[in-house]
């Protein structure tokens, strides 16, 4: 299908399409003013999409690529350690900047966790970049397989990005910049790794793929879970936000036969 095109034509069209469906996935939460209950129902339907495909979709790909399923923990664990790490040095640092009771409300509590979670699906992007010019490196079937696992990502992490923020008072704009600079990381990622990899004759796409994993694990159970519950009222809502969520990937899965990313 695009044998005869360049392959730098090729990726700039993949990318395109990643960032038409990212601004998309930042854009739907911010299309309807909503009260801090439906925007915590919310983040509660996007936690459970997390979890989805981090179950269903990245750790069987990641043991699936590993040489050794318990080659792959430590590259999962370093991945949640390194974005739990930045989580700690931003909380100690805003802390610091800011001795007073004030650090301890709600507002402040959203603000960290909306930048911890864009610190860790930043490296997530970066490592998406990287798999999709390995994919399309190893075949243009591949390469799709894994645009639409990527794609299904992106959409994923900018509404839950886009949802988290909403429950800051950042202003839009500001919070704007910060969804357009995450939505260009992927495509920026994605060509600065294609001469690497055309320099090369084989990349071991697993331990990306495990770091990778292993920040979506930090996202999804330490970011996103702690905020689908903090409506005490709702929790029985939020659970069954959480279950939806996951069925609904679960079903995805099953129906592109586990296909989601680069194999």
């Amino acid at each position: 299908m695009f044998d005869e095109m360049d392959p730098y034509v090729v990726l700039l069209l993949f990318t395109l399409t990643i960032l038409i469906v990212s601004l998309a996935g930042a854009y739907i939460p911010q299309l309807k003013k909503m009260d801090m209950r439906k925007m915590h129902l919310m983040v509660a339907l996007s936690a459970g999409i997390f979890l989805g495909i981090l179950f269903f979709m990245l750790l069987p790909d990641t043991f699936e690529e590993s040489p050794d399923a318990m080659d792959a923990i430590p590259w999962i664990v370093g991945g949640f350690l390194v974005v739990l790490l930045v989580d700690v040095i931003l909380k100690r640092m805003h802390m610091n900047a800011c001795p007073c009771e004030e650090c301890d409300d709600k507002e402040h509590g959203h603000v960290l966790t909306s930048f911890s979670a864009f610190v860790g699906l930043a490296i997530h992007a970066a490592v998406d970049g990287l798999i999709l010019s390995i994919a399309l490196s190893a075949g243009d079937e591949i390469g799709l397989i894994a645009l639409v696992g990527i794609s299904l990502h992106k959409f994923v992490e900018l509404f839950a990005l886009s949802s988290t923020f909403m429950l800051t008072d950042i202003k839009k704009r500001s919070v704007f910049i910060y969804l357009m600079l995450f939505a260009l990381i992927t495509p920026i990622a994605a060509f600065l790794s294609m001469p690497i990899i055309d320099a090369v004759e084989s990349v071991d796409v697993f331990i990306p793929l495990a770091i990778a994993t292993g920040t979506f694990m930090y996202v999804g159970i330490y970011a996103l879970l702690p905020e689908a519950f903090h409506e005490r009222r709702d929790v029985l809502i939020a659970f069954a936000l959480v279950v939806i969520g996951i069925i609904a990937i679960a079903t995805i899965s099953l129906m592109l036969g586990g296909d989601t990313h680069a194999h």
